[in-house]
């Protein structure tokens, strides 16, 4: 009984809390099913190729909405049953004329296009915004209490009070099927693992879904009446129940990883087309040809389009190591799954997290005082390896039951019953294995017991500066050499920048495609990073100024780069799986510094910085303010400054 007191205190704490949710990931990698996730769901992913794709004619992301519209069409075309679109559209398009076709449009001519898109399709559930920091002061959040919401609505009374929510601009919201949140719940404990989702937000007088429960809601047809909270652990949706966690989020029952890789591969977990070919569908079969996905992937589907390009979309983290960065349109499907197929987790009560303590502590502290230390310990430890396997099993079929506390009851029993034997029995036992122990290297013992927690899946928040420097016009240029020639010449371009990047304690965090990620202040603390790293900024100009000049003279193409610099407090660690994995940085403050670097292509610069960066320089007599620019993600203005070196300086 003493055994199940401890281990259910310990239960209680963040490291049980943590315990608990590390065996929690484990079952649900050791349950999940991929071969069981609906076919009747389908992603359309706005990733890096589409956006590539697009760039030459519609710039960098975020498209113009015209480009949304025609995606919808298609969809609409293919008769989509619903159409999820994890995509804010806050604000009216300001874009002044852009050339569509053979036609020119402007931003307020491609936000009709769109609103006229989702007006004709009617199944288009779209995405609100209840992350935006600035809604939990009260000024701001008494202004955003939306009046009505637009589409189908449902009254759940009982989840959780949220103080407000951004919608859609009316001219969207007013065509919109439903509208979802976008708020998830992580657990900042162990990597912030988004283990549960809230299905329903009280904003006001309203009830407002997520975006996966808004479009399972519609897909199955449901009325107001056939939504509803019998009592406080459950919500009824239409013939079935799911279960609720303290009465307000719902478990994510995943059917397993988000997977990378081609749109069609065949390891997604479930159907994935690229954005762009969706829009060269629709361009083909408006000119009655043949378009090149046939609409039958899309017939009758639930159909979820969201981001998946790198910086663009909020990372999350799931229990499968090998998704760590998962986009968030993945959790809005999972939990779409969930409700159409009537497959949720559930949680055991505490009761019987207590009863199974008793029962464990109980029958392991017997064992212990009845039979030799070994045997004791194996016995139990058999007894152990067959309840979590049984835990494991019910794990399988829904059922969540608590193991760190009955694990804990066991253990504590057992070790009190072996302590008794070895303290008051085995007192010449004692005294050979001290004798024997002299010979062992205590520290070679204690390396050897920390080294495997060195390759634990982990991250600490600190204070630190982020690095995005990427070659600009390097895709025409390249397409005038030979591939030998480019790869000499980018291996030789790399290998000046990492050595910038070295010179200033910089550490590169990895290359993509012709882009450099460097990091300062991690992984060891750098109490000047921001110095650093835009002292590093202007050696990476200059060295190039160098290299152009020596290719100028071999008769090669010269490059030209954009750099972005942001500083704050980011998440950084060994990110990846148990077989492979990377040290790097996530966070809104590293994407930040992405959307910096691509903003030099608009203020013709070549090194821009934030003001978070500018307010920690030693030297700033470079440095010249751009004004304030609004990036995505972010609805208060950014400070960004111009750190001015002569290109050949």
């Amino acid at each position: 009984m003493a055994g199940a007191i401890v281990a259910m205190a310990l239960s209680a704490t963040s490291f049980g809390v943590s315990l608990e949710n590390s065996s929690y990931d484990w079952r649900m990698r050791v349950t999940a099913r991929p071969d069981t996730a609906r076919q009747d769901i389908v992603f359309v992913e706005i990733n890096d190729s589409s956006i590539a794709a697009l760039e030459p004619v519609f710039g960098r992301w975020p498209w113009p909405r015209v480009v949304h519209a025609s995606i919808i069409d298609y969809l609409v075309r293919a008769k989509a049953r619903v159409i999820a679109y994890d995509v804010l559209f806050l604000e009216g398009d300001t874009r002044a004329a852009f050339p569509v076709g053979d036609r020119t449009m402007t931003g307020a001519e491609s936000d009709a296009e769109l609103a006229a898109s989702i007006k004709r399709a009617g199944n288009v559930v779209m995405l609100a915004d209840a992350t935006y920091e600035g809604l939990q002061s009260g000024a701001d959040a008494a202004t955003l209490v939306p009046p009505s919401l637009p589409g189908r609505t449902w009254t759940v009374p009982g989840f959780e009070a949220w103080p407000a929510l951004r919608l859609p601009l009316p001219l969207f919201a007013s065509g919109a099927a439903a509208i979802g949140h976008n708020l998830y719940k992580h657990d900042e404990r162990d990597r912030g693992t988004a283990r549960s989702f809230n299905p329903f937000l009280e904003i006001g007088p309203y009830s407002v879904p997520s975006l996966g429960m808004a479009a399972a809601l519609v897909a199955l047809k449901l009325d107001p009446r056939d939504v509803s909270r019998p009592g406080a652990s459950t919500m009824k949706i239409g013939a079935s129940e799911m279960p609720l966690l303290d009465g307000t989020r719902a478990l994510l029952n995943y059917r397993g990883p988000f997977q990378r890789g081609a749109a069609d591969a065949p390891q997604r977990l479930y159907h994935t087309e690229s954005a762009f070919d969706v829009l060269l569908s629709e361009e083909n079969a408006a000119a009655g040809e043949t378009p090149p996905i046939d609409p039958s992937v899309f017939r009758d589907k639930i159909v979820f389009v969201g981001v998946g390009a790198a910086g663009l979309y909020d990372v999350v983290v799931t229990p499968f190591p090998q998704s760590a960065s998962t986009p968030g349109v993945f959790l809005h499907a999972a939990l779409a799954d969930d409700v159409l197929s009537a497959r949720f987790l559930r949680k055991a009560s505490r009761a019987s997290a207590w009863g199974m303590s008793v029962a464990g502590g109980v029958a392991a502290g017997v064992v212990a005082l009845m039979l030799p230390v070994w045997w004791a310990i194996a016995a139990v430890l058999g007894a152990m390896a067959l309840f979590g396997a049984w835990l494991t099993w019910q794990f399988g079929h829904q059922v969540w039951f608590a193991a760190v506390a009955p694990m804990g009851a066991t253990a504590v029993a057992l070790f009190a019953g072996t302590a008794w034997n070895y303290f008051v029995e085995g007192r010449d036992k004692r005294r050979i294995k001290q004798l024997f122990g002299r010979y062992v290297s205590r520290s070679v013992f204690d390396q050897l017991q920390a080294n495997p927690a060195m390759a634990k899946l982990g991250g600490t928040r600190r204070e630190m500066s982020v690095l995005f420097s990427d070659i600009r016009g390097f895709t025409a240029a390249s397409e005038k050499a030979t591939p030998e020639s480019v790869v000499a010449q980018l291996n030789e371009y790399f290998t000046v920048m990492v050595r910038v990047l070295h010179a200033h304690q910089g550490t590169l965090d990895k290359f993509v495609g012709d882009m450099v990620m460097g990091l300062f202040g991690a992984p060891v603390d750098d109490p000047q990073h921001a110095e650093h790293a835009v002292a590093a900024a202007r050696d990476m100009v200059r060295e190039l100024a160098r290299l152009n000049a020596r290719w100028a003279a071999e008769g090669r193409a010269p490059l030209d780069i954009g750099i972005g610099v942001n500083s704050g407090e980011m998440i950084a660690g060994n990110i990846g799986s148990e077989a492979i994995m990377s040290y790097t940085v996530i966070g809104d403050a590293v994407n930040l510094a992405s959307r910096l670097e691509s903003l030099n292509k608009d203020f013709h610069t070549r090194i821009i910085i934030s003001d978070a960066t500018r307010k920690q320089l030693v030297r700033s007599d470079d440095v010249t303010p751009l004004g304030e620019v609004t990036v995505k993600g972010r609805t208060q203005p950014v400070a960004i400054f111009e750190v001015r070196v002569p290109f050949g300086e």
